[in-house]
Formats: C-alpha cells, structure tokens, sequence
C-alpha cells in the first residue's frame, strides 16, 4: 500500500555568536551549514537563517532574531525551529525553559542537532519537560538568591539611628561635613546607599538636611521689573 504522504515541514532555522563577535562572524556560517546540511537530508523546506549576536547578560528579549523565529511559527510560516547546538539556543538553564515553552504554545517543535533533541518525538518532549523543570528550579533558585541579598542590604537613604546620632555628636563638636566624611571613610563606615565614599553632601543629608524648595514670586500684572530685581528684594 503506498505510504501516507506527509505535510512539508517549514524549518526556521537560528543561530548565535556571543558578543563581541560580529553579525558577520565566520562561526554563523558554520551553524547554518549543519542546519541546511540537516533539512536538506529530510526534504524540509528552510524558509530562513536568522542570527542573533548574545549579549554578555542574556535574556530573550535581547535576542529580537530568536522572537522573530517564535513569531514566524506562532504565524504558521514555519513549523520548527532547528539550531546546530542546543547552547545557541540559550547559554542560561534559566531561560530555557520559556523558549521550549512559547514554541510548544504556538504548536512548533524545537530540534537540536548537538544534543540531539526533537520536540516532536515522544522522547524529545520527554527531555523539554525536564529541561522545563531544571528551567523554572534555576530561576526560582535565582530568585530567592536575590531576595536574600536585598534583604541584607539596608534600605536606600536610611541610615542606624546610632550612626546618625554620632554624626549629630561630631557635628556639635565642632567638625566640618568634610572632617565628618573623613573620619568615616577612614573607618570604613558605609554610607547609607551601602557605597564606600562619605562626601559632605551625604554627611549633611544624614542629618536630615533637605534641600529647600526654590521660593515662587508671582510677578504683579504691567511689572517691568525683571525676576532678578524682585529676588534681590526678597533677600
């Protein structure tokens, strides 16, 4: 009986260089050899090569060639998206996971060459949904990792009251904001943003100096008096 003729199988497919390579670096032309290399072996049509130059911190929204490819699928130009290494896809375990899953949304498949993975066979789902799940640990890892770093940090512009009130002391006593900003940056005292460099500015706004509001004078109707000459009445 002659066999089922399949559906043509529209192929997208991506590659990446980490920056600071070149949009036009030799390692492009590699990938995109093994992936034509690939769908010319199955009798798929490629309708495209994208490229994308990462980044050094990466995220999909850095990536406009790889949302590009997602949308051609979710469009139904394309049907897969195929890339030559697994790692071009997305060097952060993190982020794995919402490529997988925006491609699996808009009913495409991924395909790997190295390692060899396909979405569309029942193993290569198989190994997405782990990938998925080491995905959405590693973020949630990162997450909480964040979190209790911020929760060490003081909160910004706030200072101890004990420090703030040994800046009142050392002001009483007679020293300038700049003897004040000495004293602590020699002892290694952090400021209240947790940097490392006390100026008389961040000494004055420790004890709670504010910056007064510029005075508004109204100009009376018909006056040809200028603003300068009115400020220099006021003071």
């Amino acid at each position: 009986m002659p066999s089922e003729k399949q559906e043509p199988i529209f192929a997208v497919g991506y590659a990446t260089v980490r920056s600071p390579a070149r949009i036009d670096d030799p390692d492009f032309v590699r990938q995109e050899a093994i992936v034509q290399q690939f769908c010319r072996q199955r009798g798929w049509e490629l309708i495209a090569c994208l490229r994308d130059v990462e980044p050094r911190r990466t995220r999909p929204w850095t990536r406009p060639s790889l949302l590009c490819a997602i949308e051609q699928i979710e469009r139904g130009e394309a049907t897969c998206l195929v890339a030559a290494e697994l790692r071009r896809l997305c060097p952060s375990v993190a982020e794995l996971g919402w490529i997988f899953d925006a491609i699996e949304q808009a009913n495409g498949r991924v395909i790997s060459l190295d390692p060899p993975v396909d979405t569309g066979a029942p193993v290569g789902r198989a190994v997405s949904r782990a990938l998925v799940s080491v995905s959405d640990w590693e973020r949630n890892r990162r997450a909480a990792l964040t979190s209790d770093a911020r929760a060490k940090v003081p909160v910004s512009g706030t200072i101890s009251p004990d420090l703030r009130r040994r800046i009142q002391r050392l002001r009483r006593a007679g020293l300038t904001l700049q003897g004040i900003a000495d004293a602590l940056n020699e002892e290694g005292v952090p400021t209240a943003r947790g940097g490392a460099c006390w100026r008389p500015s961040s000494v004055q706004a420790a004890l709670g100096y504010r910056r007064p509001k510029p005075l508004a004078v109204k100009v009376p109707a018909g006056s040809t008096r200028g603003s300068r000459g009115i400020a220099g009445q006021l003071v």
